[in-house]
């Protein structure tokens, strides 16, 4: 019962309801390759969803813009009473095990569980009505999900154990690349926050990373830090994620702080990102051109 329980309340509360960043910071940190996960979707699939997100908010009725704020809030007060209970399943220190939650616990569990359903119930009845918008907007990234996908294989690729690999040559699903479809469920997607600030980079980035003047004009001023010696690729993304160029393709380069100044002459105006790929791993950097 008690495994039972907490899966759903993991999905539902700790996955769904964390914002836009549940999607970069859903899984367990620890795995190879999940921080360059991170930092693939952190780069290049959460602008463009949060773009979309936007666009679509001034096709719904302020009424229902209204309700899904409240369905915001109900669910962000479930995640933080599962956090609560989560945190008295806690193993006592030196066990190896959780403790057998109790019968009020398990009331407790199945309270929570039910009431999250209810709510995620309620937004896929709202999502109904907006069916056809939601997947003229589903369409519009089609291209880019392609892409992801196939980023999201190479990354895992990289990583991969010899059984894994087997496995995946065998017709296995990579997890990562796997998100993808829960990303789009319709649900999810219109209980992402498009007033919600935009997510930090992790702190285990590369850091350091600068753009100036920004907004720019004909050009800025890219200061980075190269934290492991070796291969680094700048590259300049559009508002979308899509990779416009390279502004520097697998140049070695010294551990240290760099700067670099780009010519900015060919843009339109507009908001832009630079993404920086070093061995340490990624990390973006969003400009506007005027």
């Amino acid at each position: 019962m008690k495994a039972f329980l907490l899966k759903p309340l993991t999905l539902l509360l700790a996955v769904l309801l964390t914002g836009s960043s549940t999607f970069a910071n859903g899984r367990r940190d620890d795995k190879p390759g999940r921080q360059e996960v991170k930092a693939y979707y952190r780069a290049n699939v959460l602008p463009v969803v949060r773009q979309q997100r936007q666009k679509f908010d001034a096709q719904l009725s302020a009424d229902d813009q209204a309700q899904l704020a409240t369905y915001r809030t109900q669910l962000n007060q479930l995640r933080q009473r599962g956090k609560v209970l989560r945190e008295t399943l806690k193993p006592a220190a030196g066990a190896t095990s959780r403790p057998e939650p109790t019968e009020t616990q398990k009331q407790q569990l199945q309270q929570l569980h039910s009431e999250s359903r209810e709510i995620m119930v309620k937004v896929g009845l709202l999502a109904k009505k907006y069916e056809a918008q939601l997947r003229q907007l589903n369409q519009e990234m089609q291209p880019q999900k392609e892409k992801w996908t196939a980023d999201l294989k190479a990354i895992a690729a990289k990583y991969a154990t010899p059984e894994q690999a087997e496995k995946r040559h065998a017709g296995g699903h990579h997890r990562g690349a796997g998100e993808l479809g829960h990303f789009f469920r319709p649900a999810r997607f219109l209980l992402l926050d498009p007033n919600a600030p935009e997510p930090k980079a992790a702190a285990t980035s590369q850091g350091d990373l600068s753009v100036f003047p920004n907004p720019a004009g004909a050009s800025n001023q890219l200061e980075y830090s190269v934290k492991k010696a070796g291969p680094v690729t700048i590259e300049i993304l559009d508002g979308r994620g899509n990779t416009l160029r390279p502004v520097l393709q697998n140049e070695p380069q010294d551990k240290g702080p760099h700067t670099l100044t780009t010519n900015l002459a060919d843009l339109p105006s507009g908001t832009y990102y630079y993404k920086i790929t070093t061995r340490s791993g990624t990390e973006t950097k969003r400009f506007v051109k005027q």
